[in-house]
């Protein structure tokens, strides 16, 4: 059954547009502090920190993918969002205090809602002449 679940989750990865992707990213994120949040009130500590981590690699991810030329301004709002997110889960880790992740999960859900906008635009067909 994993095996099957992995197939399809890389192939949608595989199919999606560059949008797509960040909005799966921004998924696994959320979904990761979530994760990180249970273990922590569960005090399952190999959870948090399984979930943490993923969460920092997508994000630092997400950071180093930024082009800071051609983004202008916008890239560099993200880097400092992005950077206040490590910052935020990196002391919800140290502290063992999982509210500390509802400002990072909150600012992620609310890019990841523009990026599917985004996404919704950029599958709109054109209309040709304007």
């Amino acid at each position: 059954m994993m095996v099957g679940a992995q197939a399809y989750a890389n192939t949608q990865i595989q199919t999606a547009s560059n949008v797509q992707v960040i909005v799966l990213l921004y998924d696994g994120a959320i979904s990761s502090m979530k994760l990180a949040q249970e273990g922590m009130s569960t005090l399952n500590y190999q959870d948090k920190a399984r979930f943490l981590d993923r969460a920092l690699r997508v994000i630092g991810e997400l950071s180093a993918s930024l082009n800071m030329e051609e983004g202008g301004g916008i890239a560099k709002d993200l880097r400092r969002m992005y950077e206040y997110m490590q910052f935020e889960l990196t002391q919800a880790n140290l502290k063992n205090e999982p509210r500390r992740l509802e400002g990072p999960i909150r600012c992620l859900s609310l890019l990841r809602e523009a990026w599917v906008d985004l996404a919704v635009q950029e599958t709109k067909p054109q209309a040709v002449g304007i």
